[in-house]
């Protein structure tokens, strides 16, 4: 991740960004690449030095290292948020961390960036990051609001109801999926896994504690009806591979189970 690959892009922004990795390097990169972008850039190299710094100035933006010795990412969002609680939260993490990310966007962060990451994605998620929180000052303005409000009545008119917050995520049998990525983790490790068998998983998920058919199963996953034989069979050598990847022992499954005669459930635990 080098910043000199961004020194001709234009200034962005006057957003105060603190950047907190006990990692020099990250540290100092990550407050090289957005100072040239024109963000003012501050850096902590500590979870307390980060909080130091929050409770004595404003931040619009905080890129925020998960895993540090002593206050650890966490923590630092946990006391954070009464200080600045319009300042924007962003965890970096590595993935043997990503559980504690999720839970930290169920707890206020804005969103979590896996390390390593581009730096375009870098950039991209803070000005995405930088976009809400305008959209939340905006908000404080009543004839905005109201204006946002008659938009979203017209809107909600011709298209579906956007999906919410909760169900980004997907818990279940230890596993966490992060639905719109894609992303996969058991164990604290990230699952690769295809297509067919993403479907397969997080429909499980949304419908854990219930059997489901494997006719119900292929009739999601390819948009027809099958006899549950046939879907049965069909079914069969993608559940083994996901077994395989997911199981402790896919001898003896405790994930996807199968229940003789109707077909396969995931426990919510």
């Amino acid at each position: 991740m080098m910043a000199s690959k961004i020194a001709d892009k234009p200034v962005r922004s006057n957003a105060h960004i603190l950047v907190v990795d006990d990692e020099r390097t990250m540290r100092h990169t990550l407050a090289e690449i957005f100072t040239q972008l024109g963000y003012q850039t501050t850096m902590a190299a500590s979870g307390q030095q980060a909080l130091e710094y929050i409770a004595r100035q404003s931040f619009d933006l905080v890129l925020l290292d998960l895993k540090m010795p002593g206050m650890d990412g966490a923590e630092v969002l946990k006391a954070a948020r009464p200080l600045a609680p319009d300042t924007v939260f962003i965890f970096l993490t590595a993935h043997g961390t990503l559980d504690s990310a999720i839970a930290g966007i169920r707890h206020g962060a804005f969103d979590y960036l896996l390390k390593p990451s581009p730096v375009q994605e870098i950039i991209r998620a803070v000005e995405a990051g930088l976009a809400e929180r305008e959209r939340r000052r905006n908000a404080e303005n009543p004839m905005t609001l109201l204006e946002r409000a008659l938009v979203s009545l017209k809107d909600a008119a011709q298209q579906p109801e956007a999906s919410s917050a909760g169900e980004r995520f997907l818990h279940a049998s230890g596993i966490t999926v992060d639905v719109p990525r894609q992303l996969v983790v058991a164990r604290g490790q990230p699952v690769a896994l295809t297509p067919t068998e993403f479907e397969i998983l997080t429909y499980l998920m949304r419908h854990q504690n219930r059997v489901v058919s494997c006719r119900e199963l292929t009739a999601h996953l390819h948009g027809y009806d099958q006899d549950e034989r046939d879907a049965r069979i069909l079914l069969r050598s993608h559940v083994h591979r996901l077994r395989h990847k997911l199981e402790h022992d896919h001898a003896h499954p405790q994930i996807i189970r199968t229940v003789r005669g109707r077909g396969y459930t995931i426990l919510a635990e």
